[in-house]
């Protein structure tokens, strides 16, 4: 199946990847520091091949059927080949959930490339987090309760003293009452 490089990087939702030539995200898992979660689109070959794949690990995952799986590996590969025509690739190879298509027809690739955008996204806010929450992959807390509770344990010190404060200054915006306004125009 043909699409053009455009398409189908929106598709994945990754247009950009076109320009930088490789995208990636991933998270962690912060007790193990075990990597968790990953996508990737990048371009091989100086353009001529485009590959994306994604591997994701769930935990206690209740698949569609109702099955609850303690530990759970959602992947998916997409292979693509630039044809003669100009900015245009034909995916030859789709891999989605260990299931592999050779040849994909277009149903199974709109279907791929959707699923690889939503869990590419899942991958990328899970990323995000960590980025600004980086202590918590080096320095995992074990128990953030028990300072919590001892917080509400303890009786609460008495008030300082109140400190007297520096004038702040702010925007004025002149303001005439309505009524002045009109008392003037006639």
């Amino acid at each position: 199946m043909l699409y053009a490089i455009n398409d189908l990087l929106q598709k994945m939702g990754a247009p950009e990847a076109k320009e930088r030539g490789r995208i990636e995200w991933h998270y962690f898992d912060t007790l193990k520091k075990n990597l968790e979660g990953f996508a990737e689109i990048r371009f091989e070959a100086g353009g001529e091949r485009l590959i994306a794949e994604m591997k994701h690990i769930k935990k206690n995952y209740e698949d569609d059927a109702g099955k609850l799986h303690p530990v759970y590996t959602e992947s998916f590969y997409l292979y693509a080949e630039r044809t003669a025509r100009a900015g245009y690739y034909r995916v030859t190879k789709l891999s989605l959930d260990g299931e592999d298509y050779n040849n994909p027809q277009k149903g199974v690739i709109e279907l791929g490339l959707s699923v690889f955008h939503a869990r590419a996204l899942d991958i990328s806010i899970r990323m995000m987090e960590q980025v600004f929450n980086k202590q918590d992959i080096t320095e995992p807390a074990a128990d953030p309760m028990p300072e919590f509770k001892a917080m509400f344990a303890q009786p609460k010190p008495a008030a300082p003293a109140p400190v007297p404060r520096k004038e702040e200054w702010g925007v004025v915006i002149p303001f005439r009452p309505r009524n002045h306004l009109h008392a003037n125009a006639g």
